[in-house]
C-alpha cells in the first residue's frame, strides 16, 4: 500500500505526539491525548512510579515473571486498578511469546494471568466486552492500542522487535476486522513508549532486514564507530504497519518517550538486564 509520507523522518515529524501524565494516589501513567478524548475507553501505559516493590524493581513492577514476591506484584496491580478506576478482578494479562498471535477475550477470561490460570501464549488481545480489561507487559517493548468507536471494540498488543518485525500491530487490525467487522480507516491507534532508535542497537543484518520489510531505507542509522551495528526506529516500524493496514495518519499517535533513556520513569531490559521490572499497558471499554 502506498503511504504518504514515506521516509522515517517524515513519518515521525508528521505523527501526533500529544501525550500527558496522569497521577492518582501516587501511581503515574502515560496516556495518549488522541485516545484520551474518547469517552468509551480507558487506557494507559504505566511508569515505575507508585508501587510497593523494592530495588531493583522499585517501585511499580508489574512483571509477573520477575524475581520478587508475587504478593508485591499483585499489590501493584491492585494499586494501578484502584487509582484509575479499573476492576482488579476483570484484569486479563497477556502471556507473550514475542510473536504475532492474537486472542479474542470476553468476560469469561477476566482474571486470567493474575488471579486465575494463564492465558494461552499470544502477544495481542481483542474484545468487545467491557467485562474484561486487556493488559500487556513491557520493558523496552512497545504497545499498540486500537479503538473502534463505531463497533465498540478494542485491541491491545505487546510488540518487541520480533513481534514488530512480524507486524503484530497489523495482525491486531486484521483480527479486529475479522472478529468485529472493524474498518481500519475508522479506528484510532496509539503506539506506546519504547526504546528509541538512538538506543536500540542491533546487528546490521537485522537492521537491513527491517528496512526491507517495511520498505523504509532510513528506518535505521549507522555509526562510524560501530560499522557492524544498526540503530532501528521501532516507532517508524509501528507506524508503517498501521498505515499499510489502512489506518489514516491522522488516526495514529505516538507516545514519544524512550524507556532506555528515561531511567526515573521506566524499567528497561536493555539498560538494566534481568534485574529490572516491567511496565504494563491497559485498555478497557467503559
Amino acid at each position: 500500500m502506498n503511504r504518504n509520507p514515506n521516509s522515517k523522518a517524515e513519518l515521525l515529524a508528521a505523527v501526533d505526539k500529544r501525550l500527558h501524565f496522569e497521577e492518582r494516589n501516587g501511581v503515574r501513567i502515560v496516556v495518549s491525548d488522541l485516545l484520551m478524548k474518547e469517552a468509551g475507553i480507558s487506557h494507559g501505559f504505566s511508569t515505575r512510579i507508585g508501587g510497593v516493590s523494592r530495588p531493583p524493581f522499585d517501585t511499580l513492577n508489574l512483571g509477573t515473571t520477575r524475581d520478587e514476591p508475587m504478593e508485591n506484584i499483585l499489590a501493584n496491580y491492585r494499586r494501578l486498578a484502584e487509582a484509575f478506576g479499573l476492576d482488579y478482578g476483570k484484569l486479563a494479562l497477556v502471556r507473550h511469546e514475542h510473536g504475532d498471535r492474537i486472542l479474542r477475550l470476553d468476560g469469561s477470561h477476566a482474571g486470567r494471568g493474575l488471579t486465575r490460570e494463564l492465558l494461552d501464549f499470544s502477544d495481542g488481545l481483542v474484545t468487545d466486552d467491557p467485562e474484561v480489561t486487556l493488559m500487556t507487559c513491557h520493558a523496552d517493548c512497545s504497545a499498540f492500542f486500537i479503538y473502534d468507536k463505531r463497533r465498540n471494540c478494542i485491541g491491545l498488543a505487546h510488540a518487541g522487535w520480533k513481534g514488530m518485525f512480524k507486524r503484530v500491530g497489523q495482525r491486531l487490525l486484521e483480527k479486529m476486522e475479522s472478529e468485529f467487522g472493524s474498518d481500519p480507516k475508522e479506528v484510532l491507534c496509539a503506539i506506546g513508549p519504547c526504546i528509541c532508535e538512538n538506543c536500540f542497537e542491533v546487528e546490521k543484518e537485522l537492521a537491513v532486514s527491517f528496512a526491507a520489510e517495511f520498505n523504509c531505507p532510513d528506518i535505521y542509522t549507522l555509526r562510524d564507530e560501530k560499522p557492524d551495528k544498526g540503530y532501528v526506529s521501532l516507532r517508524a516500524a509501528a507506524m508503517i504497519q498501521l498505515l499499510d493496514g489502512g489506518v489514516p495518519l491522522e488516526n495514529i499517535s505516538v507516545m514519544d518517550l524512550c524507556t532506555f533513556e528515561e531511567k526515573e520513569l521506566f524499567f528497561s531490559y536493555r539498560r538494566d538486564g534481568k534485574g529490572t521490572g516491567s511496565m504494563a499497558a491497559f485498555l478497557t471499554l467503559k
